[in-house]
C-alpha cells in the first residue's frame, strides 16, 4: 500500500489519559502494532495460588490473533488537491488498552488489548 505524505495542523488537542500501550499520534505513519496485556485481581481477602499471577495460566492470553478473512479488491483513489491536512479542534478523555488516536494518514495497523479480571469479594452487596 502507497502512501502519499502530507502536513499536517491541528488547531487544538486535549487528551486526559494515554495508558497501556496506546498512542497519539500527530502526522502520517507507516505502521502501528500495539499489544496489551493485563491481569487484574482484586479480593477481600488474599489468596495467593501458585500460578494465579502468570498470564499463561489464563487461556486468554494464549489464543492466537484474530485476523481479518481477505475482502474483495476495491479500487480506491484518493486526491488531496491541499498539501496539508487541517484539523480543528480535538477533545478526548482517554486513548487506553492498545488504542490510537490519531490525526494523519496511515498503513497497517494491528491492535491487541487482552485483560483477565478476577473479583472476589466476601460481601455479595460489594461489586
Amino acid at each position: 500500500m502507497s502512501i502519499q505524505y502530507r502536513c499536517t495542523t491541528l488547531a487544538c488537542l486535549f487528551v486526559n489519559t494515554v495508558s497501556s500501550s496506546s498512542t497519539v499520534q500527530l502526522g502520517d505513519g507507516r505502521k502501528n502494532d500495539l499489544t496489551s496485556k493485563a491481569l487484574a485481581i482484586q479480593r477481600a481477602v488474599p489468596n495467593n495460588v501458585e500460578d494465579e499471577y502468570r498470564f499463561a495460566s489464563y487461556r486468554i492470553f494464549s489464543l492466537p490473533k484474530l485476523t481479518l478473512l481477505p475482502c474483495a479488491n476495491v479500487r480506491f483513489q484518493s486526491r488531496s488537491p491541499l498539501p496539508c491536512l487541517e484539523v480543528g479542534s480535538v477533545r478526548t478523555l482517554g486513548v487506553s488498552a492498545s488504542s490510537i488516536l490519531r490525526v494523519g494518514n496511515t498503513g497497517p495497523l494491528q491492535a491487541v488489548a487482552r485483560i483477565k479480571h478476577i473479583r472476589h469479594f466476601n460481601d455479595r452487596g460489594i461489586r
